[in-house]
């Protein structure tokens, strides 16, 4: 699966082995190393396997493509983001996670989500943390799954993005792997799509059924526990994917 981001801090302890190939997509005779902290983070909990430090991803197994499309200030522009995902489409990788977004739509990027959806990749983004008051980009487009926050107690999280939700996952008080080479505290629904990307990924590690963009809602029926008012809503999505 990969990782659009910020890079990813490749010889962390607990990532180490973890990542097939990356790409630098801001100057791609660069390495994709992560001087924001954010792609790093996100890769922890999907991927980490450090038993001894008990800091286990969900998909401890899952190979990690890092792909550097955000800059130390955790700026990306819409064209450099486009490489990113277009590198992503010609590696043939099962899951895409984008954990950020952009408040305007851009036909460019919409147009690439599609061609990787088209591709049968399956593409989870963070929902945005709006206060409620929006979905970004491109998690509002439909095929992409977007991602809410919750706290610990399974409510939301006041900062999370409300409209098109698909699902929610924990996003307050997540520790996580840094990239200064420890572990660190973190919040928001970056973390939360990370969540939900590693809790896919373990599921269809365990599942003989060819898993992609066209059926992953279905697959993921039995394993979803519904949270607010019964039924689908716009805070919570379907509701809480869980690995049972």
């Amino acid at each position: 699966m990969a990782i659009v981001d910020s890079g990813i801090k490749e010889e962390h302890i607990a990532l180490q082995n973890k990542i097939v190939d990356s790409y630098n997509a801001i100057a791609p005779d660069q390495k994709a190393t992560d001087d924001l902290g954010h792609g790093t983070a996100i890769a922890g909990i999907i991927g980490a396997n450090m038993p001894d430090e008990n800091m286990i991803g969900l998909a401890p197994n899952a190979k990690l493509y890092n792909v550097k499309v955000l800059n130390s200030q955790g700026k990306g522009d819409i064209e450099t983001v486009i490489r990113g995902i277009k590198w992503c489409i010609d590696q043939k990788v099962d899951i895409i996670n984008i954990s950020f977004g952009f408040e305007a739509n851009h036909f460019e990027l919409e147009k690439i989500i599609n061609k990787a959806l088209e591709n049968e990749i399956i593409v989870i983004a963070a929902s945005g943390n709006t206060l409620g008051l929006r979905v970004d980009y491109p998690a509002k487009y439909d095929g992409v799954i977007s991602v809410a926050a919750l706290k610990p107690d399974l409510t939301r999280y006041s900062y999370s993005g409300k409209g098109k939700i698909d699902y929610s996952a924990p996003g307050k008080n997540i520790i996580s792997t840094h990239s200064d080479g420890g572990f660190s505290e973190f919040n928001g629904t970056s973390f939360s799509a990370a969540f939900v990307t590693g809790t896919i990924a373990h599921l269809m590690g365990s599942s003989a059924e060819n898993i992609n963009s066209n059926n992953i809602n279905s697959f993921l029926k039995p394993f979803v526990k519904d949270l607010g008012p019964n039924g689908f809503d716009e805070k919570y999505g379907h509701g809480l994917i869980q690995i049972n």
